[in-house]
Order: structure tokens, then C-alpha cells, then sequence
């Protein structure tokens, strides 16, 4: 959602001066706590609320006028369902705490943190002051509210996928802080530990946060509770909420009024004060329910998580690194080594998709280029040490400012790799000290429609300049079927299908059950990579290239975490849809769920079909293969030959 436009800002702020006089709060109605399940998406994407503003009068909807399933339906599109009045408390020892210096204007937003701590700190009461804040609790950014002069004291701050929560020494050294909020817990009935965020804001007068809806992954499953704690002229404080911008109901800002608000709706607040005052509210955000397991419990499609985040308390003065969806600590620099993953094959297997829907995670940092081939076809021989070698191959990922964000992560997709172990596998070691540490992705597909798909591929004359040279041409006058002859005698000169009769077109089992597995099998792999895998083109081993077992188990041999492999098929993700097939690349990744926007598949081409003679007989070879797959796999989405309907 982009930024709004001053000039709207300006409107909205004269609609909020004719609002003072024309729009009366609404009543102040408890209707419990809001559930989380009517905050799965913004309300405007709901018809069922702009039907209820519809047959509204007077703002008040008659529900009965259109069919509604049962209570609760009646009590979620009942315009005033935005929000909720959960008491009135008395919030004086609030008051006295964060009064000191909350009417001075901003004076420091947006200087660095490390000139903050070298400038004077005028008064350790006034809490506004960010002097004060980065030196004795922790700094925080809220981009916009900054941008807007609005001053803020941070008690909890979590990132976006509630992954950890920051207590601040303001909140867990500060008693008399703690017991001024028990009055709002106490009406909330909520212990510390199922907050996530909580924070006072001053709001500048003559200032308005347009209408808007909050985004990030914590607002659906977060509790959204707003109390006013300092305000002079509540008249004069236009707080507006409801399922869309025509419909927004005011709300009253009487100091002590403790609501909930549907923060998925549309609202926005204006500060109209004649005295120069800002308006000083409490924010907090807390989760339904809290589990004994730390960490992320339930990473649903479709309900709202409840969880234990990780909890930290801080020391004063602790750096906060933020991105616009991740908090880290300074503290935790160059935690996470680069790069976190590798996508290492198979080509044309939908490896393109996997990464570009992966680079659509917030907490994932794109490379510099996609396929880096840093480890096969870029590899610097000039270089004569590993720390040479290492700096090389960093180059290609934004290596030195990830390490400030550990929470973030970042990765390579060179589906070459897979097949190239003979090279990439000890340069990989050489270089990535972490390599046991990495997550490895490899994507498979039917092999014989794997084989068609590179040849058209590679003998197109679409594309870049660039892409085009990459492809090669040592296939632009050969027919498929010669392209397959070339390769099976690439491999019988490396004597590694000694099982197989070009000529005739057959398997012999028993030589076939004899070899593979063997070190006679790996000596003749190692041949045939050295001898026929060319670097800086695809114009080579259209057939190798779906024989997975051979190429996986070099990889799996290497790295002995075998749970460090995720290996999926195209078909299959074809079949139960990216948002559930991403869902499993994010778990292996240890990245909280994240709905893919974009699903459409990348790097795609039509093309004839080949021959049923020619199809039959690769699927007479890749059929002990695919074989061998299951066997190395063995899990149940693999059992019997995956490609055979």
C-alpha cells in the first residue's frame, strides 16, 4: 500500500475539523474480544460488509433485511463491529509517567542511532525524548509515524511474523510502569506474556494518520487495543473506524476508554486540538492464546496462529536493526553465515518458480543475479587462497549488508549444481565453511518431459543476447533424438550406462542391478562430468540430467544432514498448488508462512510433442532410475515410478 499523498492528507484532515461538529461518537459498546478470524483479510475485500452498509439507516444497520447465516455472522457485519469497548480504567498514574515532555515537538527523528547516544540527554523523566530512549531503553523506527512527528515510548516491539518479542528496560526494570498498566491488563484480562507490542504514541496537533488498514503478517493474529491516556480536548480528537471509508464510525478518545478495533478495518485519527497539545495514546498488540512450545505452533493457510514468540529482554542502550518486516539485535551480527540456501537443480524442473516465489517472502533477500554460478562456469581459478575464493563468491549476494539482519536470509538457484558435483561439491566446502549448516532444494520432473523441455530450450533463438550465448550452439542443427544418441554415447565412452544397448534400445537388468551404486559407477560419473560437462553452456547431457539418483547422492554423501534436502516434484506442485508447496519450501527454510502474491509460473515455453517411438523408449531407460529415486527417497510421495500414471 503506497504512501498517501500530502494533498489527500490535507483533505482528510478538513473532513476531521467538519467531523468535530457533524459526527458524534458512537455508543460505547462492549462487544467482547474482537475475534481473530474476522481479521483474515481486510473488511473492504468483504461484500458481505458493504452489503450491510447498504441497507444501513441513519448508520445504524437493519441485518435483518438480508440473509446472515447465524449470531455470529450478525455480530461480525453489524457496521460497529470494528470496535469494541472493552472499559474504562483510570490511567492517572499513566498520566503522571509519560506527561513530562510529551507536548515538546520532535526534534531528533531520524538521526542515526550512533548520534543519538553522543548528544546530551536533557531529562531521564521525559521518556519522549530519543536521546533519552537510545541511550536508557532500546531505539525503535516506525517509518511513517516518524515521517509524521509522531514521538513514541516502546515497552514491547515484536517483527512482523511475531517471531521474537522485545521487552525494553522501560517495561521490565520500570515497576512503577508495570503497575500504571495493570489497571488496562486487569480490564483486558491478559497477562504480560500475550503481548507483543506495546507502545504510547503522541500524536502532533494539527495532525492526521490517513485512512488506511495496518498490513504485515502480525496484524491477523494479533489482538489491536487502543487507550487514550493524554488528552485535553477530547471533542476534539476524531478517531474513525469501520469495514470501509464510507462507513467509519467515531470513536470516544475520553482518557481511560480501553477499545479494541479491528485494525483489518479502515480508520484513521486526527489530533484537532486548539491548545497545541499532542494527543497521547497507549498501543498495545497481544495473541489469543499462549502455548508451552516456544516458537511458532501453527503456521495454517487459513486460521491465525497462536504461539509462544521468543521473548528478550533488553539492556538500555541495546541497538535494534530493523528492515521494513525484521528486528534484530545488534548484538546478533553476522549470526546467520551467507548464503542460507542453495536451489541446486534440476534444470528446466521449475527451479525458476521455487526461487522467485521464495524472493516474495519479506525475510528473503534476493541474490545479485539469480543463477550465480560461482561455484561451476564462475569459479575464479586466478585466485590462489580460500579467503580470495570466499570474498568471490559473496560477491554475488548482498553478503555484508545481510549481516546486520540475521533475521533475514538470502540463497543461490543454480540448478547445474546437481549435476556438476564432481566440481561444486568440493569448491562448495572450500568456500562455505557452513555448507553442513545450508538448506538444499531440488526439483524434479518427469525426466522424458524434462529432456524435451531443455532441448527446445537451448535451441531457441528467443531470449537476451546473453541468454542466448549461455544455451550454446552446439544443438541448433541436431534433431532431438540426435541429441539424445549424443549424450548416451557421451556416457558409454565414460562407461557409465554400460547397461544399456544404444543401438537396440534396451535395458539389461541384471548388468544394470550389477553397476549402479558401485565405485564403478562413480568413477565413470566423475568421467563423464570431467570429460562432457561443459562450463558456460547448456548445450550438454540432455539425458544425465534426469537420472536424479546418480546426481543426488554425491550431494546427500557430502552433506550429512540429510534433512538438509527438500526434494519436490514439479507435478506434484502443479497439482496441490505453490501456496501449499511453498508452505513446505518455508518450513525447511524455517521462515514463517508467508501467502505467495504472485503464482504465476516463470520461465515457461510451449512445444511440440515428441514421438511416441522416441518417448517410449526414454521411458524404457529413466524407468530403473526412477527406480533407484524411490528407493534413495523412500517416502510415499515417491513409491512407485512417480512419472507413470
Amino acid at each position: 500500500m503506497g504512501a498517501t499523498p500530502q494533498d489527500e492528507i490535507d483533505k482528510q484532515h478538513g473532513e476531521a475539523y467538519d467531523a468535530i461538529i457533524s459526527m458524534k461518537c458512537a455508543p460505547m459498546v462492549d462487544r467482547g474480544e474482537i475475534p481473530l478470524a474476522w481479521k483474515v483479510e481486510p473488511t473492504m475485500n468483504d461484500p458481505r460488509y458493504n452489503e450491510a452498509e447498504n441497507v444501513s439507516v441513519n448508520g445504524n444497520s437493519t441485518l435483518d433485511t438480508f440473509q446472515l447465516k447465524n449470531e455470529d455472522e450478525q455480530s461480525r457485519y453489524n457496521l460497529g463491529s470494528c470496535i469494541s469497548s472493552r472499559g474504562q480504567v483510570d490511567v492517572s498514574k499513566l498520566i503522571s509517567l509519560v506527561t513530562p515532555g510529551c507536548h515538546i515537538p520532535a526534534a531528533t527523528t531520524n538521526k542515526p542511532v550512533s548520534e543519538l547516544k553522543k548528544m546530551a540527554t536533557n531529562s531521564k523523566s521525559n521518556l519522549w525524548d530519543e536521546v533519552n530512549a537510545a541511550k536508557n531503553n532500546a531505539h525503535v523506527v516506525r517509518p511513517s509515524h516518524d515521517a509524521w512527528g509522531i514521538k513514541k515510548i516502546v515497552l514491547m516491539f515484536c517483527d512482523d511474523f511475531l517471531q521474537t518479542v522485545y521487552e525494553m528496560p522501560w517495561w521490565h526494570s520500570n515497576p512503577a510502569m508495570r503497575n500504571a498498566m495493570k489497571p488496562i491488563l486487569d480490564a483486558l484480562n491478559i497477562k504480560p506474556d500475550r503481548i507483543v507490542r506495546m507502545l504510547f504514541a503522541a500524536l502532533p496537533p494539527g495532525t492526521t494518520i490517513p485512512v488506511h488498514h495496518d498490513t504485515g503478517a502480525w496484524v491477523s493474529k494479533t489482538h489491536r487495543v487502543h487507550v487514550p491516556i493524554v488528552v485535553d480536548d477530547p471533542d476534539r480528537i476524531v478517531f474513525r473506524c469501520g469495514p470501509n471509508e464510507s462507513s467509519m464510525q467515531r470513536v470516544s478518545c475520553i482518557p481511560g476508554h480501553v477499545f479494541e478495533m479491528n485494525n483489518q478495518a479502515k480508520h484513521a485519527v486526527s489530533n484537532c486540538q486548539k491548545n497545541n497539545k499532542h494527543r497521547v495514546h497507549m498501543i498495545l498488540d497481544y495473541v489469543d492464546m499462549v502455548h508451552d512450545d516456544a516458537g511458532v505452533s501453527d503456521s495454517s493457510l487459513s486460521s491465525p496462529s497462536s504461539f509462544r514468540p521468543r521473548r528478550i529482554q533488553l539492556s538500555p542502550g541495546e541497538t535494534l536493526l530493523q528492515t521494513r518486516r525484521s528486528i534484530d539485535r545488534a548484538l546478533d551480527k553476522s549470526k546467520r553465515p551467507t548464503p542460507s540456501f542453495l536451489i541446486i537443480g534440476a534444470q528446466k524442473a521449475g527451479t525458476t518458480s521455487i526461487y522467485e516465489y521464495l524472493n516474495q517472502h519479506p525475510l528473503v533477500v534476493k541474490a545479485r543475479r539469480r543463477e550465480t554460478h560461482c561455484l561451476d562456469w564462475r569459479w575464479n581459478h586466478t585466485l590462489n587462497n580460500v579467503t580470495e575464493r570466499k570474498k568471490h563468491c559473496l560477491s554475488f549476494f548482498l553478503a555484508k549488508e545481510l549481516k546486520f539482519h540475521p533475521s533475514c536470509m538470502t540463497g543461490d538457484s543454480t540448478p547445474s549444481y546437481l549435476l556438476d558435483s564432481y566440481r561444486c561439491i568440493p569448491r562448495l566446502k572450500k568456500v562455505f565453511d557452513h555448507y553442513e549448516d545450508m538448506k538444499y532444494i531440488v526439483m524434479t520432473r518427469d525426466p522424458v518431459k524434462r529432456a524435451k523441455s531443455h532441448y527446445e530450450m537451448v535451441t531457441s533463438l528467443d531470449g537476451t543476447p546473453e541468454q542466448i550465448q549461455a544455451r550454446g550452439k552446439e544443438w541448433l542443427k541436431l534433431t532431438f533424438e540426435d541429441v539424445i544418441r549424443l549424450d548416451m554415447c557421451n556416457m558409454k565412452k565414460s562407461g557409465l550406462i554400460p547397461y544399456w544397448d544404444i543401438d537396440r534400445e534396451e535395458m539389461d537388468m541384471d548388468a544394470f542391478n550389477a553397476f549402479v551404486g558401485t565405485n564403478c559407477e562413480d568413477e565413470a560419473f566423475r568421467a563423464y562430468s570431467k570429460d562432457h560437462v561443459k562450463m558456460g553452456s547448456g548445450s550438454h547431457s540432455l539425458i544425465s540430467r534426469g537420472m536424479y539418483e546418480l546426481q543426488l547422492r554425491p550431494w546427500m554423501c557430502a552433506i550429512s544432514n540429510k534433512d538438509a534436502f527438500l526434494v519436490m516434484k514439479l507435478e506434484t506442485m502443479k497439482k496441490v498448488g505453490v501456496q501449499t508447496t511453498m508452505k513446505k519450501v518455508f518450513e525447511h527454510l524455517n521462515l514463517p508462512y508467508y501467502k505467495v502474491e504472485d503464482e504465476s509460473a516463470k520461465n515457461t515455453r510451449s512445444y511440440n510433442e515428441m514421438t511416441l517411438k522416441t518417448e517410449h523408449m526414454l521411458r524404457r531407460f529413466y524407468a530403473p532410475h526412477n527406480a533407484r529415486l524411490e528407493r534413495l527417497l523412500s517416502d510415499e510421495e515417491w513409491s512407485g515410478d512417480p512419472w507413470v500414471k
